[in-house]
């Protein structure tokens, strides 16, 4: 069955929000592909099963125009709400504070195009 989960994200610089992911949420580039308009696809490695596809809009409009170029709602969790709130902050200039929603801790932040990710606590 399933192995893993890859998300595919469309952005107007890669490298720029890799650097973003990298700094703000620990995430380690695995590979590197050049594409045929010549950009680069960047694939992020965010869990040990989660992977970040980073590629340029642009690419998508152009090889893949029926494909939503919207950034889905994504919540990544953690142990340490604090902590990654505190991470994070260092490197997006939009991070909300720590909420409580029911009974958990949640926070939401940008990265440097705008596009908002949600932070909460893991439980199991």
């Amino acid at each position: 069955m399933l192995k893993k989960f890859e998300l595919m994200l469309y952005v107007d610089d890669v490298e720029l929000i890799a650097d973003f992911f990298k700094d703000a949420l620990n995430a380690e580039i695995i590979k590197k592909t050049k594409l045929q308009d010549g950009s680069f696809e960047l694939k992020l490695k965010v869990l040990d099963q989660v992977n970040i596809n980073l590629y340029n809009v642009d690419f998508i409009k152009n090889f893949s125009p029926m494909v939503s170029l919207e950034t889905p709602s994504i919540m990544f969790l953690t142990d340490d709400v604090e902590a990654t709130h505190e991470q994070i902050s260092k490197y997006s200039k939009d991070v909300g504070d720590i909420m409580v929603q029911g009974c958990q801790k949640v926070f939401n932040f940008s990265d440097p195009e705008g596009h908002y990710f949600a932070i909460g606590t893991a439980k199991d």
